[in-house]
């Protein structure tokens, strides 16, 4: 069965057994029509007692009565089988996606990469990549690109200097 995460679970509301839920934008009305939940990184089927909006998502699952119960299931992944989810929202395309897996050659610097991800800030995007086994965000800038190596998969960039020391 396919499953599609539709948020995660937040903290326990109140004292009956509620708990907070995070649900990605789209995905409210498939959470309100569900009988079932799944929730966990191996996800285990929960019955809805009862779903409730006003300020805060937060539902009510069947034999789970206290605060204390529904702790154990905080923070952690919620998930619908995919015939139950009505429209699954598009991943957002960035200008700089195509460069996904591309590596960073810039003067001064060692080869970067590969490029990770793309995270787009309202006004500019950044390379998500891993130097020294940590994530590191290089700006993304018309300005900046010198060049694209299309057949090497390699990014040609000029970067100021320090510029991995301020993401240490």
């Amino acid at each position: 069965m396919e499953l599609v995460q539709i948020g995660t679970t937040g903290r326990p509301h109140g004292i009956r057994g509620e708990l907070t839920v995070y649900v990605d934008e789209g995905y409210e009305d498939d959470l309100a029509l569900a009988r079932a939940v799944l929730i966990g990184e191996r996800p285990i089927p929960y019955f809805l007692e009862r779903f409730r909006q006003g300020g805060k998502l937060t539902v009510k699952l069947e034999t789970f009565d206290t605060r204390e119960q529904v702790a154990l299931l905080a923070n952690q992944p919620l998930l619908l089988p995919a015939d139950q989810v009505s429209e699954q929202p598009e991943e957002a395309d960035t200008p700089w996606d195509e460069v996904i897996g591309y590596t960073i050659e810039a003067e001064g610097y060692p080869r970067l990469g590969p490029i990770e991800g793309i995270v787009d800030l309202p006004e500019h995007y950044l390379a998500e990549i891993t130097h020294a086994d940590k994530p590191v965000y290089i700006p993304l800038h018309p300005d900046l690109v010198i060049g694209v190596r299309e057949e090497e998969s390699v990014l040609v960039m000029d970067l100021p200097l320090g510029l991995l020391e301020l993401n240490a």
